[in-house]
């Protein structure tokens, strides 16, 4: 799993799996520090969490 701070939502590459290209679920859940955005593949798991409120905090 990686946390890709530079991800935006603006930028849709977050969404892909490195090792597939297909895109992955977006899997909502609540962290110590706020609200993340997981994206999974069903081949193979998390491949990365965004924070959809950065830069606002």
């Amino acid at each position: 799993m990686s946390s890709d701070p530079g991800s935006t939502l603006g930028n849709e590459q977050h969404r892909t799996c490195p090792q597939c290209a297909v895109d992955g679920q977006p899997e909502p859940f609540e962290a110590d520090d706020g609200f993340r955005v997981a994206f999974v593949c069903a081949e193979h798991g998390v491949h990365s969490v965004v924070d959809p409120f950065e830069g606002e905090r």
